[in-house]
């Protein structure tokens, strides 16, 4: 419930933010220089100064204008500072190095070993003997190093006479807040698949109850949790579980229309909204290969290939863009690219913004919006729930999806804050527009007059007990937001 002298002005909401950020910064930690939103941020694994091998090596983040000008470099350490472990990545593990944005917009997430350059084949190692690394970087540039997963992503190192051995790859890590991942990885079967782990430990949680145990990069989108995969049936992006589960035996299911047979080879993925998915396919784009950047709507629950944006190579990494309707696709290509498409339909063409240096390569890339100003606002009495994605930022959206309501979904927006119990609900605000749908979008205008204008929004479930006897009706929690 809302207490009653709660106002989330937007002076308020950027002390505590700057709070939360502040609060995270340890003695031990990192410093680096801060990143500059409106940008992309690349992994690079290698220096330069060797060809690459299947030794632990030496992982960058550099980061690029939208244009493909280099701003900085910020170096993983490859030493240990206090609790801060080393992060290295496999030079030629390709599968590796992807990178995730939190869902607050103030950390970037990706996983590696605590291991130095230069360990031999350090896919094969055991995780008790090199630990896996998930290393969170807020947008100050601040790297921390200290949580470690040390009975997940297993090698298996060749034992004379056997010259068998088993690659345990750790490749992503995604959180909501920088306090908990939702990590994806292969390895021993026991280990492999997608885990959760808290901030600061060293083991972790299997979630998924059987296959896929190769799991190549896991993703939030609008509160559910999904992962990537080429194996059996489970050949692109599948939910895991509901929601943002913290528990073992999740269930991992495909989406619907979706391939299930081998062929595809999904990786990273980017949704630009709730029925709009991008898929980075590292097939070859030649001879009518299906790789490249793959664009999917969804239509009724079912999602259907609408056609393949392809550069010279297929690509692992994807992230996008959208402004003022426009959507601007970015992907990693398999030739050592950075590249763009402004998604005009099928055939647009793609624009090369950089290529890595000679015994380098680029692996994961994300694009950096402001961080979000939503904030959810406890007000549910029903069983309705209302999940708002988006940043605030003018010529964006705000997305707004009602589940699980019993009668007639509502959404509502206001401008005023009231924070009113009523009938054993809570009342959000003032309701200046009532929508009858599941889900809306708001598209923010690109207006300076509109920056720092505080907005809300609540559910309202027609017909859902629990609440308000007469008329019948719940409401759902709330959100707030300060347009930027």
């Amino acid at each position: 419930m809302l207490g009653p002298n709660f106002r989330a002005t937007p002076n308020r909401v950027s002390m505590i933010r700057q709070l939360l950020v502040l609060s995270a910064f340890t003695a031990a930690a990192l410093a680096q220089q801060p990143f500059t939103t409106g940008n992309l941020v690349v992994v690079r694994v290698g220096d330069g100064t060797a060809p690459l091998t299947n030794a632990s090596t030496a992982t960058f983040l550099d980061e690029y204008t939208p244009a493909g000008v280099l701003v900085q470099t910020l170096a993983m350490p490859t030493t240990a500072t206090g609790a801060n472990q080393p992060f290295t990545n496999s030079g030629t593990a390709t599968s590796e190095g992807f990178l995730n944005v939190s869902q607050n917009g103030v950390y970037l997430t990706l996983t590696g070993y605590a291991a130095a350059p230069g360990t031999a084949a350090i896919a094969t190692t055991p995780a008790s003997v090199v630990a896996r690394v998930i290393a969170r970087v807020d947008i100050g540039g601040v790297v921390d190093t200290t949580t470690t997963i040390t009975d997940g992503y297993n090698g298996v190192p060749a034992v004379p006479p056997s010259t068998a051995t088993t690659s345990g790859n750790p490749r992503s890590a995604v959180t909501v807040d920088g306090l908990s991942y939702w990590c994806s990885g292969t390895g021993a079967t026991a280990n492999a698949g997608v885990r959760y782990v808290q901030h600061g430990a060293n083991t972790s949680l299997g979630l998924n109850a059987g296959a896929p145990t190769n799991v190549r990069v896991a993703g939030i989108y609008n509160g559910q949790l999904y992962a990537t995969s080429a194996s059996t049936v489970y050949q692109s992006v599948c939910a895991v579980g509901t929601g943002l589960p913290t528990t073992s035996g999740q269930p991992v299911s495909l989406l619907p229309g979706l391939p299930a047979a081998s062929g595809p080879s999904a990786y990273d993925f980017w949704f630009a909204d709730p029925q709009t998915l991008y898929i980075a396919d590292d097939r070859a784009t030649a001879g009518g290969g299906g790789g490249g950047v793959q664009k999917w709507t969804n239509a009724n629950g079912t999602w259907a290939l609408q056609y393949i944006l392809q550069p010279a190579t297929g690509c692992r990494g994807v992230t996008g863009r959208r402004v003022n309707g426009v959507t601007t696709v970015y992907a990693t290509a398999g030739n050592g690219q950075l590249v763009s498409f402004v998604d005009n339909g099928a055939g647009s063409p793609a624009t090369v913004l950089a290529t890595a240096p000679a015994n380098t390569a680029f692996r994961g890339v994300r694009f950096l919006s402001k961080p979000t100003t939503l904030s959810r606002l406890p007000a549910s009495c029903g069983a309705a729930g209302i999940q708002a994605t988006g940043t605030g930022e003018v010529g964006t959206d705000v997305i707004t999806t009602i589940t699980g309501a019993q009668g007639i979904p509502f959404v509502g927006y206001g401008v005023t804050l009231f924070g009113l119990p009523f009938c054993g609900c809570t009342i959000v605000h003032d309701y200046l527009v009532l929508l009858p749908t599941t889900q809306s979008t708001l598209a923010i205008p690109n207006n300076p007059a509109l920056l720092a204008v505080s907005l809300y929004i609540q559910g309202l479930d027609l017909g859902g007990l629990g609440g308000c006897p007469n008329p019948v009706f719940t409401l759902t929690d709330g959100y707030s937001f300060t347009i930027q």
